[in-house]
């Protein structure tokens, strides 16, 4: 009894060591992870006794922009987004260019401008530009997998028109690799 009184007690002192102004603070202890024989798949709790089928869903993708209007952009830089989208839909490349060039003036470190740019130059024949665009936007995207899957495809299209077809293949294949996993993804 008094062994079960000890455990009770402990439990509550660090339940109530856990609380932050009146909640309970929880913290999961995740199981080693392993592979197995069948193609490297990798199980959570595989290998420990007692936790045969655990099964957890995919962890969240941290809160990631998905557009330049979700990641903070002012309202001059939005403005010159739009105005380069417009020009770019009517067909206006070398406008939308001269747009986001002032855009990025204004928010240099921005990698949704980047991007259209990288998609402004490929518009305009410059695969160079395009790419060195493309990489400068996924550089500045810190990991969102959303910048980085569309920069992927314009780096693609811009190998394609330099002729590179195996770096194209290659490019295409990280983009392809990068939505698959946003596919899987809650």
């Amino acid at each position: 009894m008094r062994r079960k009184f000890s455990a009770l007690a402990l439990a509550l002192l660090l339940a109530a060591c856990a609380t932050e102004q009146g909640r309970v603070s929880t913290t999961t202890v995740q199981p080693p992870v392993t592979t197995t024989p069948d193609a490297g798949a990798i199980l959570p709790g595989a290998g420990i006794v007692g936790a045969p089928g655990i099964t957890r869903p995919s962890p969240a993708l941290p809160n990631y922009p998905k557009s330049i209007q979700d990641s903070g952009a002012t309202p001059g830089v939005l403005a010159l987004y739009r105005q380069a989208q417009e020009a770019r839909a009517a067909g206006h490349a070398d406008q939308a260019e001269a747009a986001l060039e002032r855009a990025l003036h204004l928010d240099p470190r921005n990698p949704f401008v980047w991007q259209a740019l990288a998609d402004a130059h490929l518009a305009l024949n410059q695969a160079d530009q395009a790419e060195a665009a493309a990489q400068k936007s996924t550089s500045l995207a810190h990991g969102n997998p959303y910048v980085e899957a569309g920069n992927w495809r314009l780096i693609a299209a811009a190998r394609q028109a330099r002729g590179d077809s195996d770096g194209a293949l290659q490019a295409q294949a990280r983009a392809d690799d990068i939505a698959r996993a946003l596919a899987k993804t809650p």
